[in-house]
């Protein structure tokens, strides 16, 4: 007799359909599309009920290992939903329809995607040939509605998925390969997105709130161009693996941020011929300010960190998607999806650790004032000047029995970089120590452990502090600019915190020189993402939460070679 699909052991038929979808591991397997077609007995027997190895097995070969489920949590249909839509979404993205009316879905697979991403995934997205899509996107659709909002791109869903998707599959390679009009073009799309923090804020939770609680009244202020803190898209609910879950979506500003500074790199700064050549020579003539030596170590050395690229340092020893954990557990908030590690925070201990050099942009007082006046968007965007920023941080951790800095709601605890108001401290190689205002209260925090450093996050949830398994309850950083750096660029100390509920640094910095007043106090905020890059914006020490006069924004990458 001879041999038939009809007459075909299941069993048989599961291996010509795996080992015909391993000869092109990208892409839905058509294969198996087509024996499903050819009768009921073969689309019984290829049924996600009748064969849920075969299902593992083709999600296994084509997408990255899932490590955010505790053991036994997933189900055949689990894993076949989530086949289904991933195949879904990249046949949309391949098609190039930036209008399609499912594209919101499209964007937020392909976004837990990337922060999945192990290699396997990537695969598939180059598959869908998901860099064309999205330059077209930002080209085509980042302002569909700006002209309804004053000339202003909105920052809707589909908007901040797809700013956040274009920074994350950013490289040194695609940007290279872009024409300067190119790059003018993205810098120019994306500029309101960087630099209206009065629009577009830059953080998950109201960024003068330590320990947010969900029905806390917020405060509120108005101003000419609206309500300060902004209202910006919170969350979604996507299906990820069968099952829906609230998807809080990430700021767009520090993916904007990241994207124009990867921009403004590929010109280098210029070199004023009349600078001393080194250190050594400038003060020998008693010549203060940057060298030649000084911007051309700026020009090859303080670049923006790319997140899938290897720098040599420890991060690159962990997999792709654990740099990634962060900034997938403030996106993914629902318990049964969780980080695996034990801890539920949103900051990898030993992170900020080191030497940090990179960029900060000054705006200029006047043009940023008449943006603030004016309710339309300026056309074009205006640039602003780049200037070198340099720091080596320290992070000091509270351990139990050790009672952490109290949490305080008192009037300008935010603009101390979450420090009680009054406090002292007193820091030392082996730690340092808080003293509150009459004494009210002794804090002491030390450098990280090493089983703290070689695990997991730093625990905290919203309107709490607890110990995570290692007994930390809370982070400060410091940070100074060495002696070198200072010389070219001015020398500068910080001291900060970090906000549990999302990983939300805020540093106060503050000249080292005493005499150096007019150099000012400022706040700086912002994350680490992808544990490469540490972004966000800064102003000047002033306004609480009031609309500051000016804000603008800084990215910041680790030296290598500090490690």
């Amino acid at each position: 007799m001879s041999a038939s699909l009809i007459t075909t052991p299941a069993e048989l038929l599961e291996q010509i359909v795996l080992i015909a979808a391993r000869q092109h591991l990208q892409g839905p397997p058509s294969v198996l599309r087509s024996l499903r077609l050819t009768c009921r007995m073969a689309n019984s027997a290829l049924s996600p009920e009748s064969n849920s190895y075969m299902y593992f097995m083709l999600f296994r070969d084509r997408f990255s290992p899932w490590r955010h489920f505790p053991g036994g949590q997933l189900t055949v249909d689990n894993i076949e939903h989530e086949l289904r839509k991933r195949f879904r979404a990249l046949q949309r993205i391949r098609r190039g329809d930036v209008a399609d009316p499912d594209i919101l879905e499209s964007l937020s697979t392909i976004y837990i995607m990337m922060l999945e991403d192990d290699g396997r995934n990537w695969d598939q997205l180059l598959w869908a040939r998901l860099p064309i899509f999205m330059t077209r996107f930002l080209r085509e659709r980042l302002m569909v509605g700006a002209e309804n909002n004053n000339g202003w791109p909105t920052e809707n869903e589909v908007n901040v998925l797809a700013v956040s998707i274009f920074w994350l599959m950013s490289c040194s390679e695609s940007i290279c390969d872009e024409t300067d009009e190119l790059r003018k073009e993205f810098v120019q799309l994306l500029s309101p997105y960087s630099f209206a923090g009065f629009r577009y804020p830059c953080f998950t939770g109201l960024e003068y709130d330590f320990c947010p609680l969900e029905n806390s009244p917020k405060t509120v202020v108005t101003s000419a161009y609206g309500v300060y803190s902004p209202i910006r898209p919170v969350s979604t609910t996507i299906c990820y693996f069968g099952r829906p879950v609230p998807l809080n979506l990430p700021p767009v500003a520090p993916y904007a941020i990241l994207v124009h500074f990867s921009r403004l790199e590929t010109h280098p700064l210029m070199i004023p011929p009349h600078l001393p050549e080194t250190r050594a020579e400038a003060v020998a003539n008693g010549i203060s300010g940057p060298t030649k030596e000084d911007i051309v170590y700026f020009n090859t050395r303080c670049k923006t960190h790319f997140p899938g690229t290897m720098y040599g340092n420890r991060f690159d020893t962990l997999l792709k998607s654990r740099r990634h954990d962060p900034d997938w557990t403030r996106s993914i908030r629902d318990p049964l999806y969780r980080s695996p590690s034990s801890l539920p925070g949103q900051y990898i201990p030993g992170t900020i650790s080191g030497r940090w050099q990179g960029s900060f942009i000054a705006p200029y007082y006047d043009v940023y004032k008449d943006m603030l006046s004016s309710p339309s968007a300026p056309s074009p965007f205006p640039t602003f000047g780049r200037f070198p920023l340099c720091v080596t941080f320290r992070e000091l951790y509270c351990y139990s029995p050790s009672i952490p800095l109290p949490l305080g709601g008192n009037e300008g605890v935010f603009e101390n970089a979450f420090l009680p108001i009054g406090c002292r401290w007193h820091e030392t190689e082996a730690g340092i120590e808080f003293t509150g205002k009459n004494a009210s209260f002794k804090a002491y925090y030390s450098p990280p452990r090493q089983e703290h450093l070689e695990i997991g996050f730093v625990g905290g949830t919203a309107g709490e502090s607890k110990p995570s398994t290692h007994g930390a309850f809370d982070v400060i950083i410091t940070g100074v600019t060495e002696d070198r750096y200072a010389a070219a660029w001015g020398g500068y100390r910080y001291m900060g915190r970090i906000r549990p509920s999302d990983g939300l640094i805020v540093l106060l910095r503050e000249p080292l020189d005493p005499q150096m007043v007019e150099l000012g106090r400022a706040l700086f905020r912002g994350y680490i993402i992808s544990s490469r890059n540490f972004v966000g914006r800064w102003r000047r020490v002033s306004s609480g939460v009031h609309p500051p006069e000016w804000e603008s924004i800084f990215s910041l990458c680790k030296d290598m070679s500090w490690e």
